[in-house]
């Protein structure tokens, strides 16, 4: 009976602890459930805070994205505007290259015009210094000694026996300041070249009927056979008309490289700007005379001439128009060194004897 009591009380005690850890174990799966309920419950807070997440980050890449575009179209449209802008201004350069090309036209036309000017001129001046020849020569074989016997201004052949047996074209003055003159050097127009060489200068160049160098020889014996009286005409171009006379004048020939023998007194309204210049040598480029240590005045000035150790305070043979200092046609006591006057005429004529 105590056994049995035993065995039951064992029994029961089991199932009591059978019914605890029963309890136990519902109790542990309802807190499982509960914290699985939990966690699902905040994987659905989280899922819906990343959804939000989400939807805010696609607004601020939509908001970017929006920002940019309109950047870019900004960039657009000032790009098409630098593309106007460069398309005006490939425009304007063509319109003044097109321009440049019309200007070019019209300045080779206008030099092509100017050339058949200087041509018909050239022939229009032969044609009169042949009537003026013709006219003046009314005698058969007329050929005056010196411009002195020349009745009226023109072209003369004159005779001179201790130059040569024949005769040689001169250009006479008979109406300046009483006449008589032979004119030896002429600049009017720029229409012949001065800057050239001994030869040249030696054996003269240019028209007699417009402008020209007479020639250092024929100057020569002219100024050997009579004592002669220089004049020097200039003009400026605003029309200021001077002159200046020299009472004698005389050159040496080539042995003595054209010296300038004789200056005599100056008297006029242009200034003595040659009086320096006597005693010098004629210079030309390809032939230095002139006393300067250091410098080749007839090279570095564009000119040949009579020049002093100072190189010139006056130069009749310089580049027409060019105001480059003691380049162009130059009297120091007339407009300086650094204008180029319009006119410039020399002239020699016997010296009267008193």
């Amino acid at each position: 009976m105590s056994s049995q009591l035993s065995t039951l009380r064992t029994e029961v005690e089991k199932l009591m602890k059978d019914g605890v850890d029963k309890e136990l174990a519902i109790k542990s799966l309802g807190l499982e459930l509960e914290g699985q309920r939990k966690c699902d419950a905040d994987k659905e807070t989280i899922n819906h805070l990343l959804k939000a997440e989400v939807e805010r980050q696609g607004k601020l890449i939509d908001e970017l994205a929006k920002d940019r575009q309109e950047k870019l179209i900004d960039g657009l449209v000032k790009l098409t505007d630098i593309e106007v802008l460069k398309k005006g201004q490939d425009r304007l350069k063509k319109e003044a290259d097109d321009n440049e090309s019309e200007i070019q036209s019209l300045r080779v036309d206008l030099e092509s015009t100017n050339q058949l000017l200087r041509a018909e001129v050239e022939r229009q001046g032969k044609l009169i210094e042949e009537l003026i020849i013709k006219s003046n020569n009314q005698e058969k074989g007329f050929n005056p000694h010196n411009c002195t016997e020349a009745k009226t201004s023109g072209i003369y052949n004159i005779v001179l026996p201790n130059f040569s047996s024949q005769p040689f074209k001169v250009a006479c003055d008979a109406g300046t300041r009483g006449g008589g003159w032979t004119i030896i050097l002429r600049r009017m127009d720029g229409s012949v070249e001065f800057h050239r060489s001994w030869t040249e200068y030696k054996n003269g160049f240019g028209e007699l009927s417009g402008e020209f160098f007479l020639g250092l020889d024929k100057i020569h014996a002219i100024t050997a056979e009579r004592r002669q009286e220089l004049l020097i005409l200039l003009e400026d171009f605003e029309g200021d008309e001077r002159f200046e006379t020299y009472d004698e004048f005389e050159i040496g020939d080539e042995d003595q490289q054209y010296v300038l023998h004789t200056l005599g007194i100056a008297n006029g309204t242009a200034g003595d700007s040659f009086s320096e210049h006597k005693g010098s040598k004629f210079s030309t480029f390809d032939r230095d005379n002139d006393p300067h240590p250091s410098t080749h005045c007839a090279e570095k000035y564009n000119g040949a001439w009579w020049y002093p150790k100072g190189c010139h305070a006056c130069k009749l043979t310089g580049r027409y128009k060019d105001n480059t200092v003691g380049k162009g046609i130059n009297w120091s006591n007339f407009h300086g060194y650094d204008y180029s006057l319009k006119k410039a005429v020399m002239m020699i004529r016997p010296k009267k004897v008193i």
